[in-house]
């Protein structure tokens, strides 16, 4: 045991017993192929009294009714296993608590970022941990993703946990465009564990989501409207039946370059397949043209009276509005 034993308090009072993997690789003359994974369990000996200090999970254990308080203070010492928790992480963590010279992770990077943030989530150790955690984020800040991948949500939950606002909206911003809707699992096949994500802040992207996405079809849909209800946009000279003639010009090269894109009718909620991001690329590459463009008798580069134009303003908007979510929303 002496081996496996890390000492953060020689006077400590509490053990703590965790699991580490050990994957043994076949020997050569061996006929299975196959490596084995054993579990061999780490100690670590710890102050109860910085324990209690630094989490309020570890105080409620420790002082109420919990078999561990009523053992440590019954014998002034107590073990509490923690075979779910990863010992490299935990040990991090206890070297914050313990004010230890911090040892150095094998390896920083999202992966482990995560699984510290899903401890520090679990034993609510953010104030105590926040200096620390603000040097491990902005020295991984360049491996957040550009787009949503399984990473993206390792992301999200290192910049709930952490607290960093900047990171969460850059996140967020990126889930509630490219969501297709059901692909926001927080549960980490990589870990093997449940992300810390409150289900709110799934919603909240989720319905952002729906809603830009029925925004870029109410568009087309308010310029349809218009162009059949509306007076002709056409301000051409010529005649009132050269400006209708104009008009529905418009509206047939919309409607057909809308129903030619998928675009029009639109889909039903909750949109299965689409996200924002392609919705509205899709929706600036509609072509709409006019009578006059046609018959070469106007210098407009867009030749649609300005409703391109128009229709790419109300995007851009769109666009604006949904550009992710605000850490003190959900304070």
């Amino acid at each position: 045991m002496a081996s496996n034993m890390h000492v953060f308090d020689p006077a400590g009072d509490m053990t703590f017993i965790l699991q580490s993997m050990v994957v043994k690789e076949p020997r050569k003359s061996s006929s299975l192929l196959s490596s084995t994974r054993k579990f061999a369990k780490v100690y670590m000996r710890v102050s109860s009294k910085r324990l209690m200090m630094a989490s309020p999970v570890f105080k409620a254990m420790l002082k109420h009714c919990f078999m561990e308080g009523l053992t440590l203070r019954a014998t002034g010492k107590v073990e509490v296993p923690l075979p779910d928790d990863d010992p490299v992480a935990f040990a991090l963590l206890m070297d914050i608590v313990h004010g230890t010279k911090a040892r150095a992770p094998p390896q920083m990077d999202t992966l482990f970022l995560t699984t510290l943030a899903i401890l520090v989530d679990k034993y609510r150790l953010q104030q105590y941990v926040a200096t620390s955690s603000d040097m491990w984020v902005d020295s991984l800040r360049d491996e957040i993703p550009k787009t949503l991948t399984p990473d993206l949500l390792h992301w999200l939950c290192i910049s709930w946990v952490f607290r960093r606002p900047i990171e969460f909206n850059m996140v967020t911003r990126i889930a509630e465009r490219e969501s297709l809707g059901q692909d926001l699992d927080t549960y980490s096949q990589v870990l093997n564990a449940n992300l810390p994500i409150p289900q709110r802040v799934i919603e909240s992207i989720l319905s952002r989501r729906i809603k830009a996405i029925r925004n870029c079809f109410d568009i087309i849909g308010r310029y349809i409207d218009m162009l059949q209800l509306s007076a002709p946009r056409c301000t051409s000279s010529r005649n009132e039946s050269h400006r209708y003639t104009c008009n529905n010009v418009l509206l047939g090269s919309l409607l057909e370059s809308s129903t030619s894109l998928g675009l029009w009718p639109p889909a039903d909620v909750p949109y299965r397949d689409l996200n924002f991001k392609f919705v509205a690329h899709e929706v600036m590459q509609i072509k709409v043209v006019s009578f006059c463009s046609k018959m070469g008798f106007t210098n407009q580069p867009s030749g649609s009276h300005g409703v391109k134009a128009e229709i790419g303003a109300a995007l851009g908007k769109v666009k604006t509005r949904f550009s992710g979510l605000h850490l003190k929303d959900f304070d």
